[in-house]
């Protein structure tokens, strides 16, 4: 069976104030920006790539991806999500963090027959719910946007209300990179073949 047509929303807000404020998703990885990495490993899999939440948005057009402002900047990931959302044309949406480099070249096609189910299907990796790293169908997408109009600004809170179902997959693809230490980490696993 043949997925739907799926557009991942990469959540580009964050302030990055553990590495000192930097634009994290801009933030080099042996010679390829975090973004980048992200973005090599989501074209198989999705029909197209919204970035949102960005801060500089001349920085990252050079990306070739639609860009969408938070509608209510600083009010977390949620809102980068429901601002995305206006800008989806596919059934199904990705979302994913823009710090997570090695994100699985298969995420899609392993969430898939949740989703089919149950309309949600997130990610957990090593015993963690990745609340940021889910497949959603379009009805759970708009259900998303009535909780945060509502005054949720939770994705847990979310998830924890909805019958959702949660996929483990290996811990390495979900690393993402908050501190030096991480970014450090992240440039060992990277220069290995």
């Amino acid at each position: 069976m043949s997925t739907p047509r799926t557009t991942a929303v990469v959540l580009c807000g964050g302030r990055g104030k553990r590495l000192g404020g930097v634009d994290k998703p801009l933030v080099e990885l042996a010679g390829k920006t975090l973004l980048a990495r992200l973005i090599e490993r989501l074209e198989s899999q999705v029909d197209a790539i919204v970035l949102s939440g960005v801060r500089d948005p001349q920085a990252y057009e050079p990306f070739g991806c639609p860009l969408v402002e938070d509608a209510d900047p600083d009010q977390g990931p949620l809102a980068g999500i429901v601002s995305a959302r206006r800008v989806v044309q596919t059934p199904w949406t990705l979302t994913t963090p823009a710090d997570t480099p090695f994100l699985p070249s298969d995420l899609v096609s392993s969430l898939a027959p949740c989703c089919r189910r149950t309309g949600t299907a997130v990610v957990t990796a090593g015993g963690h719910r990745q609340n940021l790293a889910m497949l959603l169908d379009r009805e759970r997408v708009e259900s998303l946007a009535r909780f945060y109009a509502d005054g949720g600004r939770a994705v847990h809170r979310w998830l924890a209300a909805n019958s959702v179902e949660e996929v483990e997959l290996p811990a390495a693809g979900f690393f993402n990179i908050n501190t030096p230490d991480d970014l450090a980490r992240a440039r060992e696993l990277a220069a290995r073949p």
